[in-house]
């Protein structure tokens, strides 16, 4: 939607100034080079109180404060019967609600209020344990991600977004390098020959019953023979034969 408000062309051309320089710019030395300062040095002095505050506006102010201060547990910065300003335990940011009263509320899709978590997975539990329904549980921002991002949102629809770095769980290849130097482990060789980390009981072959049926004979036979390679064991059963797998 086109902005009702008067837009100064020079304003307009500053901004795709800059622009032009995020097109532009591929590496760190790019950037320096490339950018420049503002046309006009930051003009704010803090105060001894807040520093910032983005506000917006509801229809139910009540059901808002509600769920900022009691299930989230927002600590409290001011407070009044038509207006609640909201920080972190250490003051590292600040946002406020008012109701709309006979005014506009604020649309839910205007501003999202977006947080960088330590540890996205454990505070969604937390949440949920709490009762919020996720729209959107943690998850990688895109296929292999570290970056992972959860949202929900408030009584009045304003968009919570939790933000996390995630280490991936696959082995990378510096492990599994660390890996093959305390113990042998079978990889896939580029040659199709290549069977050295085989043993000559895995090219022994199975034994399958027979399948059609001895007669008796035959199985006197076989008795015979099976005693007379156990009394040749048992005349040298250390006498093993190693074989070369190469020439088996």
């Amino acid at each position: 939607m086109a902005t009702n408000y008067p837009i100064n062309p020079r304003v307009r051309a500053l901004g795709k100034a800059r622009l032009d320089v995020a097109r532009r710019a591929q590496t760190p030395q790019d950037w320096q080079t490339l950018w420049k300062r503002p046309a006009h040095p930051f003009p704010f002095v803090w105060g001894e109180r807040w520093k910032q505050c983005v506000e917006y506006r509801v229809d139910d102010f009540a059901a808002e404060i509600g769920f900022l201060i009691d299930i989230l547990g927002l600590p409290v910065n001011a407070f009044d019967p038509d207006y609640a300003m909201f920080t972190s335990p250490e003051g590292e940011f600040f946002f406020a609600v008012v109701p709309a009263g006979e005014g506009t509320s604020t649309p839910p899709d205007a501003i999202r209020l977006q947080f960088m978590l330590a540890d996205i997975f454990a505070t969604a539990d937390e949440l949920e344990s709490r009762g919020i329904a996720f729209e959107q549980p943690p998850q990688p921002v895109a296929p292999g991600a570290a970056l992972n991002i959860a949202t929900f949102r408030t009584p009045h629809g304003i968009c919570i977004d939790l933000w996390g770095m995630v280490k991936s769980l696959r082995p990378s290849l510096a492990d599994l390098q660390a890996e093959d130097d305390d113990e042998d482990v079978f990889l896939p060789s580029s040659d199709e020959d290549d069977l050295g980390l085989f043993t000559v009981q895995d090219a022994a072959p199975l034994r399958t019953p027979a399948s059609h049926p001895q007669s008796a004979s035959e199985a006197d036979l076989e008795e015979d023979e099976a005693e007379d390679e156990a009394d040749e064991d048992d005349e040298d059963d250390d006498d093993i034969e190693y074989v070369d797998i190469d020439t088996a």
